[in-house]
């Protein structure tokens, strides 16, 4: 399929957002059409090459690998390239009339408009709460869209930190000083990033779609520039304001905006448990952004204050008694009709109908349905018929309503299901019926529960999905299974499902596979896997057949799928057997501390679209990687703390997962721990610490990573989860203060505002890098333990090339 309308809607939008940024004053004309000249060129260069190797293929009959990717290439970049060039020829028509004419443009640079401190604390402030807001809940719904992976998660914060580095870089050479019309540019970029989002996701995707990882990453981007770019300038462009005319310095201006950051995060924290839904609060916040800028810069007279005030109260309230969300998933789900959607601290959940049937989407992905005979029996079954009498079933996750009629087929008189998200058990508990069994719902962690429960259960059903983060990669590891071995009886079995098989497997989806049945196989004494419409490892200390039609006719289970209607166990046995022949026993097992199936998994997914691959690792080295070229000397020690400073909040969010069990209800928190620090440290003068030089200073935080490091396995043996949260959390206040107090040393002698721009762009293009580097590629390659060192290892190489020149 070829998104030739996509493909065009999306470059004239963007042309009409770069348009507009320039006619606003962010940058001249000459930036707006050497920005559009390059993607003339890229396009151009694309284009023609494709075109070239679909050539060679048509006359010479060169079987050319991946041709018809080529020819989508060819074609999209095609359609970008015409209207790009449409463009390119309406403004140069404009720009040889100038010449005839002797007219051009002669921008004057503005003069800062008089605030007082108050005003200019408050505008920081509010810049902060709303950047931050709009990151929390933009994030909410990419990582929804997208499919949740760290590596994408990484995607968002690198994206999101890049761009704000343009717009702060642009800002040290951008006229504009006019700080009503940036204030009102930046209260309305939201809207613009909320509205791409909804038209890229109904051009490009299906309903229900997970996109490639390529996509993810041109999507993200595309998403976050308008706001990014905007907040960016907006806070550089404040910082040289409050320095010129009230005699601020950037570290001060620093520590106001970080403290709007700070409370944001800890109200997100609260109103995103469930209370309200996201695109609720996105729009409530847009709202009130948009009115503070016109009541602060654009509204004079008591009066006219007055009657804005009431209309804000007004739209706010109608914002908060309706559910605007449903909307806005109807946008985003047009297959379906959407009956009703909630937010969770873990997801979203929609309620749709299709012609009558119900179903229900988590995270925009199709979760239960009607008529699933298939997918329940094989959950089920596959794993009770190796258990002559199974009395005590754990089901972790998974629809209840499906799969409680399978399990109550067999005489269980005592069903436990453990689901973490509430809102799902709350959906789920209503439409259970136990009969004579007695059925215990808890809203628990699983990870946590078998950890401290004495329970011992005949059969243990994981019903997660694959371990595609590190979140759920915990529930593959050898510490979890050895866990659910523990609560087993002796003849107890327990399944799991790593993901799908396919007939032809590739090396990453053995190298996935290998690694799960190997860290099942270090703990149970028998390991089967049983290959149907997903892979099932049933695991044992007791013997295990896969001759389920056989057993499914002995124990009288009257099935629909599995038996012998559909299945032949000869077929089963031999696939079986097929798929551990292909599997490595050498693969490395999986563990909390060093999750390696979930960067299999990562590999195995790219794999899924070989010729993507190359232009996805090409496209972040460019994005996250190269903007180190464009950082100085003396601004690469900046460049590399932030970049570890980032890591470190990724290796907090890990660890948090790992002892309380939900990294989601902590993020606003752990964001709040580390801007908290953040502004301490750039706000705060420290007499002190003025004396010791910054290679001093960089040299405590290699230390202080390093004992982190030293003492991770004794931080998550900590039994205590109060404890070990309020460790976890305020062990990232140190490290942020430092990163702090290194960005005030920097721009300490900062007299126009140009020093703090390339500063602070050094600082978000380096907790780009950090962010991607260890969530993407390190904890899942050389595990937690190693990242946290190699955090060490980025501030030194930031002494070693970056301080000759710093006191």
């Amino acid at each position: 399929m070829y998104h030739v309308v996509g493909t065009a809607v999306t470059v004239s939008v963007l042309y009409l957002i770069s348009f507009i940024f320039y006619r606003a004053g962010l940058y001249p004309l000459a930036s707006h059409r050497r920005l559009w000249n390059s993607v003339l060129a890229i396009a151009f260069i694309v284009t023609a090459l494709a075109g070239f190797f679909m050539a060679l293929q048509i006359n010479f009959k060169w079987n050319i690998p991946g041709i018809k990717s080529i020819l989508k290439w060819h074609v999209e970049t095609g359609a970008g390239m015409t209207i790009t060039g449409i463009f390119h020829l309406i403004w140069h028509l404009s720009y040889f009339r100038k010449i005839f004419s002797g007219t051009g443009e002669n921008q004057q640079m503005s003069a800062f408009r008089k605030m007082s401190s108050s005003d200019i604390a408050i505008n920081l402030f509010v810049i902060g709460f709303t950047s931050m807001s709009v990151q929390i809940l933009l994030m909410r719904e990419v990582m929804n869209i997208s499919g949740g992976f760290e590596l994408t998660s990484g995607i968002f914060l690198g994206s999101w930190l890049i761009s704000s580095g343009i717009g702060a870089a642009a800002a040290g050479r951008s006229d504009l000083n006019n700080i009503p019309r940036i204030n009102l540019i930046f209260s309305v970029s939201p809207v613009v990033s909320l509205a791409l989002l909804i038209m890229l996701s109904r051009l490009f995707l299906e309903t229900g779609e997970t996109p490639s990882f390529l996509v993810s990453i041109i999507f993200t981007f595309l998403v976050l520039v308008p706001f990014c770019i905007i907040s960016g300038f907006s806070f550089v462009k404040l910082i040289a304001a409050a320095r010129e005319v009230n005699g601020f310095i950037p570290g001060k201006s620093f520590s106001f905006e970080t403290t709007g950051g700070i409370t944001a995060g800890i109200l997100l924290s609260v109103l995103t448990t469930g209370l309200l839904n996201t695109y609720k609060l996105l729009l409530t916040i847009i709202l009130l952004s948009f009115a503070y800028t016109l009541l602060t810069f654009f509204v004079n007279g008591r009066k006219m204050k007055i009657l804005l005030k009431a209309v804000a109260s007004v739209a706010v309230a109608v914002i908060l008694l309706s559910n605007p969300d449903v909307i806005f998933r109807q946008l985003l789900l047009p297959g379906i009709t959407v009956t009703g959607t909630k937010d969770t601290p873990y997801g979203n959940i929609t309620y749709g109908e299709y012609a009558d049937e119900k179903s229900v989407y988590y995270n925009q992905r199709l979760l239960a349905y009607n008529d699933d005979a298939a997918e329940r029996e094989e959950n089920i079954h596959y794993a009770l018929l190796q258990n002559d009498n199974p009395e005590k079933v754990l089901l972790i996750s998974g629809s209840l309503k499906s799969h409680l009629p399978e399990i109550l087929k067999y005489p269980v008189k005592k069903i436990f299901y453990l689901e973490r998200d509430p809102e799902l058990l709350k959906s789920e508990s209503g439409k259970a019926d136990p009969g004579a069994s007695e059925l215990v719902i808890e809203n628990r962690d699983a990870f946590r529960y078998l950890k401290g429960s004495n329970e011992k259960f005949d059969a243990v059903l994981l019903l997660l999905p694959p371990p595609s983060t590190l979140s759920l990669n915990r529930y593959y590891t050898t510490e979890f299974f050895d866990n659910v071995r523990n609560n087993m009886t002796p003849d107890g079995v327990f399944m799991c499902s790593p993901g799908t098989w396919d007939n032809y497997p590739n090396k990453e989806s053995l190298n996935f596979y290998s690694s799960v049945y190997n860290s099942l196989a270090g703990v149970f004494k028998y390991v089967k896997p049983v290959a149907g419409n997903k892979l099932y490892l049933v695991a044992s200390d007791s013997e295990l057949s896969v001759s389920v039609c056989r057993l499914t006719e002995e124990r009288k289970i009257n099935n629909i799928y599995v038996c012998s209607d559909f299945l032949a166990d000869d077929l089963l046995e031999n696939k079986s057997a097929e798929v551990l022949s292909l599997l490595d026993r050498d693969a490395r097992m999986n563990s909390s501390l060093f999750p390696i199936a979930s960067f299999h998994f990562q590999s195995y997914n790219l794999s899924k679209d070989s010729n993507e691959k190359i232009p996805s690792i090409i496209l972040m080295i460019i994005v996250f990687a190269l903007p180190i070229l464009t950082v100085s000397r003396r601004n690469l020690l900046m460049y590399c703390s932030a970049s570890a400073l980032a890591g470190f909040e990724i290796i907090i969010l890990l660890s948090l997962q790992l002892t309380a069990g939900n990294m989601y209800q902590f993020t606003g928190l752990i964001l709040a721990s580390l801007m908290a620090g953040l502004a301490a440290g750039t706000g705060i003068n420290i007499t002190f610490l003025n004396p010791i030089k910054l290679r001093i200073k960089a040299l405590f935080l290699i230390a202080y990573y390093a004992a982190i490091a030293l003492g991770t396995s004794l931080l998550l043996s900590i039994d205590s989860t109060p404890a070990a949260i309020i460790i976890i959390i305020t062990s990232a206040l140190l490290p942020s203060f430092m990163t702090g107090h290194i960005f005030r040393e920097l721009t300490l002698d900062d007299r126009n505002g140009s020093l703090s721009a390339v500063t602070y762009s050094a600082d978000l293009a380096g907790s780009a890098f950090g962010f991607i580097l260890i969530s993407g590629v390190a904890i899942p390659l050389i595990g937690m333990k190693a990242s946290i060192f190699l955090l060490s290892g980025l501030i030194f190489a930031g002494i070693l090339f970056g301080t000759n020149r710093n006191k």
